[in-house]
């Protein structure tokens, strides 16, 4: 299985937070974006210190957050704010490291002392313990300190303690870039104190083995940590270390006993270490990179939902293997449980150690089936697969992160049909105009395919399933999708989404026009936009209700209702029905159309169809205010608008001012 996070690392090679972050992509695996690269759908791991990542700690945070916003996201905290690093810098620190954590969703620390600085649960995955193969020859005399020189890193503290002793002092590492001039204050208090003091500069792997194995008296002598690098990288060659009292070295101590010697005095502690050396006991073993990053990947499996998949099956148990097979083939990190929807089948479906849910044979009713197995799902996400439509390695991988990342996301999948395993030509079109529903419209259900479908189980919720009334082939998933878009949902394509169905596509068989007719038919009326219905056909639900208030002039009512009622698929909503459409099963006292309501203002007729008019303010993102020179006339909301908010656009129309009062009979004979 391949890394189930992508890496985000930030910062300059050699660098301890960039070198955790660069071995942990290494030995966990997954995708690395270095600083500015565009980061892929799915779980983001960040190993985080505020300095890497802006000029504040606050600035710091923000950026990490802005970056992954849209990403389950995974943080290895470093350099945990602590008090003893001053009170001005502890109180600017604090406020940013707790917001971090927070607002992550898999949080870890170093060291129980670590996480208990965190208001929030922090989990703790110590730093690895490197096998090290470090010659021991120690020079007599040499006190070694490993790592970056920085200030508070206790270099000073060490020189200090050993004035006039004749002991010798090694820097294993290179001077932290920025602290220059402290590099500079520690040789001028080496030179005071009669201190020999020699600092070796960077080391590779290899060198750094040997300077260790010449060292006397390893220390690890910082003022204030909660973690240490240094200190792990001693244990790995097998010294017992001298380190400064604090509550995370008790911790180590605990941890690894025997091999860490908590200091009161400096001074004496390194006397007698150097007056009798402790020889390597053995490496610290068993917690190494290995189980460092096996760590993190068990943690990584909780930032994936749990994924259930529903198959609608008909007397096809050879197809059904096959499809089970594919999605338990899947590298999904999460979990995923199988859910069977028998739709009255003769031959029952075979035992795979999936969920079962049958319903009696009615004719076809994959809808009802899919809801049926839905309502016995447990997961998050809903995948739906056809019972004859197999899913390739990395389907769930790749449509999971787009419902994480928005739970209002429709993803279709890549469904290669007949021999060829191809995609019809239509479909293909359809991605390449709309980059891959990237830039939909309204008729953008209509690439909604149920065979190879995930949602959110939230969003199936809301939007109230599949339409358990549509009986007979075909037809359910675009009736979702539209509801599903009016609905607010954001419709994706997902090419790396790949499923097959041996039999080629509906248009690839041979033609079934009373089949298709049927299903055209059964949309016409549940789909309103006018690509899926005739012009001139009345049907229980209209694509737009015109609210006409109670105008009180004579005739005003009736001849704006009647205008209305000429310009499409209309419903028009008054308080009470003029006597003159008592017969008109369009004009009511309640209702609401499927796609857009326009609320009157004014007494307004348009011209003609407003259908090019809904387009316009659908394009235009769904509500609207319609003026007539300076008066605004009418407002129109579509229902997608509704559910998902946004501003009001203006624009103007050519509209009839209906003046009062009216005599209707010159109306209707056109005088």
């Amino acid at each position: 299985m391949s890394a189930a996070v992508t890496h985000l690392i930030v910062g300059p090679d050699g660098h301890g937070v960039t070198e955790y972050a660069l071995a942990l992509a290494r030995h966990a695996g997954g995708a690395v974006v270095r600083d500015t690269g565009p980061l892929p759908p799915g779980p983001v791991h960040v190993t985080f210190t505020d300095h890497l990542f802006g000029p504040s700690p606050d600035e710091a945070v923000d950026r990490v957050l802005a970056r992954c916003a849209g990403h389950p996201l995974s943080i290895s905290l470093h350099d945990i704010p602590q008090p003893e690093e001053g009170a001005e810098r502890f109180a600017r620190r604090s406020p940013a490291y707790r917001r971090l954590a927070e607002a992550g969703d898999l949080v870890a620390g170093n060291s129980r002392h670590e996480a208990s600085f965190f208001d929030s649960p922090v989990e703790v995955i110590p730093l690895p313990v490197p096998v090290i193969e470090s010659r021991y020859e120690p020079e007599p005399g040499t006190v070694g300190v490993l790592g970056f020189i920085y200030p508070g890193k206790g270099h000073d503290d060490v020189i200090r303690a050993l004035a006039g002793t004749g002991l010798k002092v090694r820097a294993l590492g290179g001077v932290s870039a920025g602290h220059e001039n402290w590099a500079r204050h520690l040789r001028e208090l080496a030179a005071e104190c009669g201190v020999d003091l020699h600092i070796t500069g960077y080391l590779s792997d290899a060198d750094l083995a040997a300077e260790m194995g010449r060292i006397a008296v390893p220390v690890c002598a910082h003022r204030h940590y909660s973690a240490s690098g240094s200190l792990m990288t001693w244990l790995g060659a097998g010294r017992r270390v001298l380190v400064s009292d604090s509550p995370y070295t008790r911790e180590m101590a605990g941890q690894w006993p025997g091999r860490i010697g908590i200091v009161s005095d400096w001074r004496t502690s390194l006397l007698d270490a150097a007056s009798s050396p402790t020889p390597p006991i053995g490496a610290a073993a068993g917690w190494d990179w290995p189980q460092v990053a096996d760590a993190w990947a068990q943690a990584w499996v909780d930032l994936w939902p749990a994924v259930s998949v529903v198959i609608p099956y008909y007397n096809n148990a050879d197809g059904l293997r096959e499809v089970v097979a594919g999605v338990r083939a899947q590298d999904y990190p999460g979990p995923v449980e199988i859910v069977v929807a028998d739709d009255g089948s003769s031959i029952p479906p075979p035992e795979l150690g999936c969920v079962v849910v049958r319903q009696e044979d009615l004719g076809f009713r994959a809808a009802a089936a899919r809801n049926l197995g839905t309502a016995a799902a447990r997961g998050e996400v809903l995948a739906f697969f056809d019972g004859d439509t197999v899913p390739a390695p990395g389907y769930l991988r790749a449509v999971v992160p787009h419902v994480v990342a928005d739970r209002r996301a429709v993803v279709a999948g890549t469904r290669l049909t007949g021999p060829g395993r191809t995609e019809p030509a239509w479909l293909r079109q359809a991605w390449d105009r709309t980059g891959h529903l990237s830039r939909p419209d309204e008729t953008s259900w209509r690439f909604i395919i149920s065979a190879v479908l995930t949602c959110a189980r939230s969003f199936f919720d809301e939007v109230g399933g599949f339409d358990a009334t549509i009986v007979g082939y075909g037809g359910e998933d675009w009736e979702f999708g539209f509801r599903a878009w009016h609905a607010g949902a954001v419709f994706i394509h997902e090419p790396r989404a790949v499923a097959t169905h041996d039999e080629p596509d509906w248009g690839g068989r041979s033609p079934d026009a009373a089949q298709k007719n049927a299903e055209s038919i059964a949309l016409a009326h549940r789909v309103t936009h006018p690509s899926a219905r005739p012009a001139g056909v009345f049907f229980e639900a209209a694509d737009i209700c015109v609210r006409v208030p109670s105008f009180v002039a004579p005739g005003v009512a009736e001849t704006v209702i009647a205008g209305w009622l000429r310009a499409g698929d209309v419903f028009v909503i008054t308080d009470t029905v003029p006597e003159l459409f008592r017969a008109d099963p369009r004009v009511r006292t309640g209702a609401q159309g499927q796609r857009i309501t326009f609320t009157l203002a004014l007494p307004a007729v348009p011209a003609g169809p407003v259908a090019d008019l809904v387009e316009r303010i659908c394009a235009a993102g769904g509500d609207a205010e319609l003026t007539v020179g300076q008066e605004v006339a009418a407002a129109a909301r579509t229902r997608r608008r509704e559910a998902l908010g946004g501003e009001t656009v203006t624009l103007p129309v050519d509209w009839e001012i209906v003046e009062g009062p009216r005599r209707l009979e010159r109306d209707f004979a056109g005088w």
